[in-house]
């Protein structure tokens, strides 16, 4: 799966957003790249809050990964490499987010078991999505080219996410 993702990282060219991205040799391909201009980094500082650290140019900057959209402007970004496992708490408001800042291909790599839920989600507002499986691991390339995101479809698809939320929870309540 890392070599998979390291290959990623050396085809990239234009800007790139990594979040969840702490291995050295990650970070290590990102800087021997000369294909990439502008490079964000979004690390988590610490495991239980929503802060995340941007660094850019040796200056560190604490961001709200939900609030996102204040930092870029839109279709800014040209590649965003996401770590599924950080943003798994956040992933309602970084669905929009992401399709809203990306002009060309979203890379989401982590755990098999969430697969088919984020597949539907970004299904919304593409069909042209790539699915890479190993082991446990998936790698979902998506490309965003064609995208468009609008202030009321997306707060439509938040209320009938948050519905169908609170149903499944009401209805574990009931059963246990």
């Amino acid at each position: 799966m890392n070599k998979q993702i390291l290959e990623i990282i050396n085809n990239l060219k234009g800007s790139l957003l990594g979040i969840g991205l702490n291995d050295n040799t990650f970070l290590d391909a990102i800087e021997q790249n000369n294909n990439i201009n502008t490079c964000y980094l979004l690390n988590n500082i610490s495991l239980t809050g929503k802060k995340f650290s941007i660094t850019k140019r040796g200056k560190n900057k604490k961001i709200n990964i939900k609030k996102i959209k204040k930092y870029f402007k839109k279709k800014s970004l040209d590649n965003i490499i996401v770590n599924y496992d950080t943003i798994k708490q956040f992933y309602r408001s970084f669905i929009p987010n992401s399709i809203y800042l990306n002009k060309d291909t979203l890379y989401i790599y982590g755990n098999k078991n969430d697969l088919e839920n984020l597949k539907q989600k970004y299904q919304r507002y593409t069909n042209d999505i790539k699915i890479t499986k190993d082991n446990d691991n998936f790698i979902m390339k998506i490309n965003n080219k064609n995208t468009k995101n609008h202030f009321f479809k997306d707060t439509l698809y938040k209320i009938k996410d948050f519905s169908s939320d609170a149903a499944n929870i009401i209805t574990d309540l009931l059963i246990n």
